[in-house]
């Protein structure tokens, strides 16, 4: 299987991908520069609006729009940016730090968590349920990153970065109550960013400054590993068997061997991918 190129484009800090099924596009943010993206595969197009602000990642609403993690907080809005509502305001003990990943499950709820650029522990993963309650689900978090479910829900998998490493938890889907963490696969390669799942119950890992993405049983198990040309792979989504993938150029010193870095990668990863979920609010 090939890595190949879909969009060359030179994002600071590509991040959030989520196939959106309503329009058929890939969903995606450039963090620092606050701007939401949709790229069109069948025109290979590509147009974004601006936040304003640092946004960590996007959901597609079920009621229509979008639901948006940001440095402030989660917000709706409409496709286009407008009308943008405030639904939460979250900060990070200490202050100052933002939004990082987060994604919509298959029951309606939008999952979301925070970071901080120079401490660890300071910030924690939240559940944004379909009647606008919010719940902190995890505390202790560093930089709280790429989240997935099991195909029958039973298991949530999550990465706090700084730890090196993906957990489980036992998941009621019921509910969205979690039980049980523990940890599941020690990354040696890189640092684990975001994730997603297949339809086998695989996960699919990037690897910040690891230069690929991997992929695991659920048992925990390395299966695979895809070379990406670019330093720093942050996320992965899937389009039926198209994995995409989303990287950064920020704080790379030299981009003689990865002049793509920042762009917009995929292949044919031979599996279709667990499909994405709709916030229900």
């Amino acid at each position: 299987m090939t890595v190949d190129v879909v969009l060359s484009t030179e994002a600071r800090l590509g991040e959030g991908p989520v196939w959106d099924a309503r329009s058929s596009t890939l969903r995606w943010v450039d963090i620092e520069r606050g701007e939401v993206h949709r790229f069109d595969p069948a025109s290979g197009t590509d147009t974004f609006f601006e936040v304003g602000e640092r946004v960590g990642t996007v959901a597609v609403r079920a009621a229509g729009g979008l639901v948006l993690a940001t440095q402030t907080g989660l917000y709706t809005c409409l496709d286009d940016g407008g009308r943008r509502t405030r639904l939460h305001e979250v900060d990070t003990d200490p202050p100052g730090g933002r939004f990082n990943d987060g994604k919509a499950d298959a029951w309606g709820r939008f999952w979301a968590g925070t970071m901080l650029d120079r401490t660890d522990g300071g910030a924690a993963l939240y559940r944004l349920d379909p009647d606008h309650s919010l719940h902190t689900m995890a505390t202790g978090v560093s930089v709280s990153n790429g989240l997935g479910w099991s195909p029958d829900g039973a298991t949530m998998y999550y990465t706090d970065t700084r730890t090196g490493g993906v957990d489980a938890f036992d998941h009621d889907p019921s509910t969205g109550d979690l039980a049980n963490r523990r940890r599941l696969v020690d990354v040696d390669r890189g640092w684990p960013d975001g994730m997603t799942v297949d339809s086998d119950g695989c996960l699919w890992v990037a690897l910040w400054d690891g230069w690929g993405v991997r992929r695991y049983a659920p048992d925990g198990r390395l299966l695979s590993t895809f070379e990406v040309p670019a330093q720093r792979v942050t996320s992965c989504a899937f389009a039926g068997t198209t994995l995409y993938l989303t990287t950064a150029r920020i704080g790379v010193r030299d981009f003689g061997d990865q002049p793509l870095a920042g762009s917009l990668f995929a292949l044919d990863a031979g599996v279709t991918g667990v499909p994405a979920g709709e916030w229900a609010g």
